[in-house]
């Protein structure tokens, strides 16, 4: 257990010095070079994952982290980010094969990651990062059956969903990869304890977000619409009515007046 833990908070400073970094690239005039490399690496990682090469993939997902962790130029951050990693690469390749079944599994969370590092929001960037670089630690831990609160399904999912709602989710995808559990099983535990099962929820949490957005910017309801995950504008527009009893244009209204 105490290794455990030791892996815990290595994974932890790791996901605080990679959303540091996430925060300074996004702010950096290189930042549309940066990403192309990024958007490159996710491409390679997809051919070694269709391969079921875990080595390979491992190698580039590390070269993908680092091309993240230099952008922001600062030495120090590059130094004290390879002190940590070189302390946690044979761990994460050994969780990676024996706690990631499906190599595309993995490949799918990095496309999320990359994703919310394209994200208008800073925090979603950075809430994005610190999943995406603890869920090896949470994936073992849930295997030897850790009950710690933290490790809770519902908490896990919630919070997940409550960072990626802008990408396209499905249930049975979250259950399974951010959960552990069935999508039958993750449904029952949505409903009693929340009230309601995953997809309604994702749904409240991109409203919600949309709501915020259409008071606090100038931007095109269609605009708002796909930058909370909606595809379909006149959808978007029919659930925000049915959810808030006013059309999006309508809370803009309301919200000015005020």
């Amino acid at each position: 257990m105490a290794e455990l833990e030791k892996m815990h908070h290595l994974c932890r400073l790791r996901s605080t010095l990679e959303a540091f970094a996430v925060t300074h690239w996004r702010k950096s005039p290189k930042r549309a070079q940066v990403r192309e490399r990024f958007w490159e690496h996710l491409e390679r990682l997809r051919l070694t994952a269709t391969r079921g090469d875990y080595t390979l993939f491992h190698q580039e997902d590390a070269l993908l982290h680092r091309e993240l962790i230099t952008a922001p130029d600062i030495p120090a951050l590059v130094k004290s980010w390879e002190t940590v990693v070189s302390d946690l690469d044979e761990w994460i390749l050994h969780v990676q094969q024996v706690y990631w079944p499906s190599l595309m599994s993995l490949y799918r969370e990095h496309v999320l990651l990359l994703e919310a590092w394209d994200s208008a929001d800073d925090w979603v960037a950075e809430e994005a990062t610190h999943q995406h670089l603890e869920a090896g630690w949470y994936r073992l831990a849930a295997a030897r059956e850790d009950l710690r609160p933290e490790i809770d399904p519902v908490d896990r999912a919630a919070s997940f969903i409550s960072t990626h709602f802008a990408s396209r989710l499905e249930v049975e995808w979250v259950a399974r990869n951010v959960s552990f559990v069935s999508a039958s099983h993750l449904t029952r535990l949505f409903r009693k304890k929340l009230g309601l099962p995953p997809h309604v929820f994702l749904k409240r949490v991109r409203l919600d977000r949309a709501a915020e957005l259409i008071r606090s910017t100038p931007d095109e309801i269609s605009s708002v619409a796909t930058r909370v995950g909606y595809k379909n504008t006149s959808h978007f527009v029919r659930d925000f009515r049915k959810r808030f009893g006013v059309t999006p244009l309508a809370h803009r209204k309301a919200g000015r007046e005020t």
